[in-house]
C-alpha cells in the first residue's frame, strides 16, 4: 500500500512540476510548439515519451501497486491464508522488483524524449538544431539498454508475484 501512495505522491509532484513549467515559461513551450510544427515527427517523439510513459507510469506504477497490495491483504486477511517461507520471499521480490523496474523504465524514457527534444531545437533558442534521425540515433538509443534492463526486473517481480501468489493460494 506504502509504495502505492509512493508512486502515487511522486506522480503528483511531477505532474504539477510539469503543469507548472508549461505555463510559467510560456516562451519554452512556444519553442516547443515551433519545433513540432518545424518537424512533425518531434512531436511524436516527445509526446509519446513524455505522456504515454507518464501514463504508463501511472497505470502501472500507482495502480499496479495499489492493487498488488489489495491482493496479498485478501490473501492473507480474507483468505487467511499467509505468505511464508519462498512465497514471502517471492512476494517482497515481487514488489520490490516491480516498483524499482517501472519507475526506473519510465522515467528513463521520459528524460530521453526531453533530452531528444531539447536537442532538436534551433541553435539560436538553446538547442542544438539536430534532425529527427540525429536525436534518435546519438540521444534515444542510449537510453534504450537500461529501459529495456528495467521492464526486465518489472517482469521478473510481477512473474515472481504470480507464483507466490500460486503457492500461497493453493494452501490448504
Amino acid at each position: 500500500m506504502w509504495a502505492a501512495v509512493a508512486h502515487g505522491f511522486i506522480a503528483a509532484v511531477l505532474g504539477l512540476l510539469l503543469a507548472i513549467a508549461l505555463v510559467a515559461a510560456p516562451s519554452l513551450s512556444a519553442v516547443e510548439v515551433a519545433t513540432i510544427i518545424r518537424i512533425p515527427g518531434a512531436g511524436f517523439v516527445e509526446l509519446a515519451a513524455l505522456f504515454a510513459f507518464f501514463a504508463m507510469y501511472i497505470v502501472v506504477g500507482v495502480l499496479g501497486a495499489g492493487v498488488s497490495s489489495l491482493l496479498y491483504h485478501h490473501v492473507e486477511v480474507v483468505m487467511g491464508k499467509m505468505y511464508v517461507g519462498g512465497a514471502n520471499a517471492l512476494a517482497w521480490i515481487h514488489l520490490l522488483l516491480m516498483n524499482v523496474g517501472i519507475a526506473g523504465a519510465t522515467w528513463t524514457i521520459i528524460c530521453a524524449g526531453y533530452l531528444g527534444g531539447v536537442e532538436l531545437w534551433p541553435t539560436n533558442q538553446g538547442g542544438l538544431g539536430w534532425s529527427i534521425e540525429q536525436v534518435a540515433e546519438q540521444v534515444v538509443t542510449q537510453f534504450v539498454p537500461i529501459v529495456g534492463l528495467m521492464l526486465l526486473l518489472t517482469g521478473i517481480g510481477v512473474l515472481a508475484g504470480g507464483i507466490g501468489f500460486l503457492i500461497t493460494y493453493r494452501k490448504k
